[in-house]
């Protein structure tokens, strides 16, 4: 079922996964994707859905603003106490995720409103929906 759809996004939630799928499709992150990510952490929220897919492999090489695009928005989004855990898996380039993993602070899990919140990077569609189905 699509729960949002732009030029440069579309946001659909699988039943069969209790799993959203924010799909980005421009070639960098910007103001459009700020705009799918918070609709989908509302309807997280809303919705009562503790696994979000965010498939970010189709833009751009590395950013230096990831963090401050995927990883902010939790801490201002989500509240600091959840009623169950929520696990969001980051599908990203091999270029972008190597830069995400060689960039890595352990300061950033600071950012994070909630220890019931995790999120993990991935190079595999496939890897990240395993992940998710597991948790």
């Amino acid at each position: 079922m699509t729960l949002y759809q732009s030029p440069d996004a579309s946001l659909t939630y699988h039943p069969d996964s209790d799993t959203l799928h924010l799909s980005y499709n421009a070639t960098r992150l910007d103001v459009s994707f700020g705009q799918a990510y918070q609709v989908a952490l509302q309807e997280m929220l809303h919705q009562n859905v503790g696994k979000l897919l965010l498939d970010l492999k189709r833009n751009a090489p590395p950013v230096d603003d990831t963090d401050e695009w995927v990883l902010e928005p939790l801490a201002r989004h989500l509240p600091a106490e959840l009623t169950h855990p929520i696990f969001i898996a980051a599908v990203l380039s091999e270029g972008q995720y190597q830069y995400q993993i060689g960039s890595y602070l352990p300061s950033i899990g600071s950012t994070l409103a909630s220890e019931q919140i995790e999120f993990n990077y991935f190079t595999s569609r496939r890897e990240a929906s395993a992940w998710l189905q597991a948790n």
